[in-house]
């Protein structure tokens, strides 16, 4: 059914230019209508080829795939994430351990079964750290995890209710005595740090559930998130500097890359599962199976090599923290993220305003910043303004670990006191 035009909500397409060309959506009861004329709908339906191949564009041809009960595990997980105080059985998802206990190589060239409407990709790395030492840092609500991933995370928070603020803040002490499984749930929200493809942050909430158990007497931990609900609108990021973990978030809505730059695009939904298995002293081996949709119209533009790249910055990072000897005591690093999250607001202005011009000075030289709206959002340290005060702290306690690690940060620190040794 068509509506009329006075009645229609419209999304136009920048590449047709004529009324006539105009590509209208309108909105009614049973959904999205496109009101196009045949000749139109053959330059739309073109138009909408060239995004997918644009955006999805497939890589090197994959075979591998899990072997059936390893799949009927990560179901199992993926729905006992959303039973929250369920009951767990561990023979539910022994064959996934026993498959990842076996793996070899990086995984790269698994494809996992599809869920949640979108493609999945797995990553199998070996850390040179305990458990517990993973857990103090990655499980840990004294510490945001956008501090241990912030290749990946802009902010990362729990909300009250969860296991782990309110029941059991300090999981990692169950290591020691797993005669049977632990399991606590919990929800949080995240924000994306820009992906290298399509430029865009979101921000969404997942429901989380970590079961430590033990495979073979050894430690195991498996981390389930499931998004709850669709992300809010996707806004234009700009990766400044990887390797210092460097961003631009513009606030404006949209994608800084691609053909529908334009386009209002969503995370419509999100899954992984993480197992870890301490395999000895400072060993600890793991895999992640991670799944992804998301797009524009409902429509999904993530392809395995997208999820393959956000992996992969995330194992990278994550090693080079979690391995670093520079890298505060859990302990110490909690109280400074607790000094840093309270500073005045005097105190915080000034930081968040020489970051600022730092960002302001990257900005000059940085060919992916040279569109006028985000030169607008730069100019004169006006970036600060931008930001809330949630931004603003997640921002310093991202330099200041930065400063910790050795990288070269954007705001200056007082002098630090030595990290404590990686062991344990």
């Amino acid at each position: 059914m068509l509506l009329a035009e006075s009645d229609a909500k419209f999304k136009y397409c920048p590449l047709l230019k004529t009324r006539e060309d105009k590509l209208r959506f309108c909105l009614d009861r049973s959904g999205i209508v496109a009101a196009v004329s045949g000749f139109v709908r053959q330059r739309v339906v073109l138009y909408l080829w060239l995004v997918l191949a644009a955006v999805c564009v497939p890589g090197t041809a994959l075979s591998a795939s899990l072997p059936p009960p390893v799949e009927q595990s990560i179901g199992a997980l993926l729905d006992l994430v959303q039973k929250r105080n369920a009951s767990v059985n561990p023979q539910d998802f022994q064959s996934l351990l026993e498959y990842v206990a076996q793996a070899k190589g990086d995984a790269r060239d698994i494809i996992p079964e599809g869920r949640i409407g979108g493609s999945g990709s797995v990553l199998h790395q070996r850390l040179n750290v305990s458990l517990s030492r993973i857990m103090h840092y990655c499980y840990n609500p004294a510490t945001p995890n956008y501090l241990i991933f912030p290749s990946v995370l802009r902010l990362a928070g729990w909300y009250p209710g969860s296991d782990f603020v309110d029941k059991d803040p300090k999981p990692w002490l169950h290591l020691g005595k797993l005669d049977r499984p632990v399991a606590l749930w919990g929800t949080g929200f995240e924000v994306n740090a820009p992906d290298s493809f399509g430029g865009g942050y979101y921000r969404y909430d997942v429901n989380r559930l970590i079961i430590l158990t033990k495979l073979d007497g050894k430690n195991v931990l498996i981390s389930v998130t499931k998004q709850k609900d669709k992300s809010s609108v996707g806004k234009k990021a700009v990766i400044l500097d990887e390797n210092n973990w460097s961003y631009f978030y513009s606030g404006i809505n949209g994608l800084s890359k691609g053909l529908i730059g334009w386009a209002d695009t969503f995370m419509y939904d999100s899954a992984s599962v993480h197992v870890y298995i301490e395999d000895g002293p400072n060993q600890t081996s793991y895999m992640l199976f991670k799944w992804l949709r998301a797009g524009w119209m409902a429509m999904n533009f993530v392809h395995k090599d997208h999820i393959n790249d956000g992996i992969t910055r995330y194992a990278n990072a994550l090693k080079a923290i979690l391995e670093s000897d520079k890298l505060p005591d859990a302990d110490e690093l909690a109280l400074r993220v607790h000094e840093l999250s309270t500073m005045s607001d005097a105190d915080l202005e000034l930081k968040i305003n020489a970051y600022a011009v730092a960002i302001e000075n990257i900005a000059k030289t940085s060919p992916a910043m040279s569109s006028s709206e985000f030169q607008k959002v730069v100019e004169g340290g006006h970036y600060a303004k931008s930001l809330t005060r949630e931004e603003r702290v997640a921002a310093i306690l991202v330099e200041y670990m930065k400063s910790r690690l050795g990288k070269t940060p954007l705001v200056d620190f007082p002098s630090v006191p030595g990290a404590r040794p990686k062991a344990g």
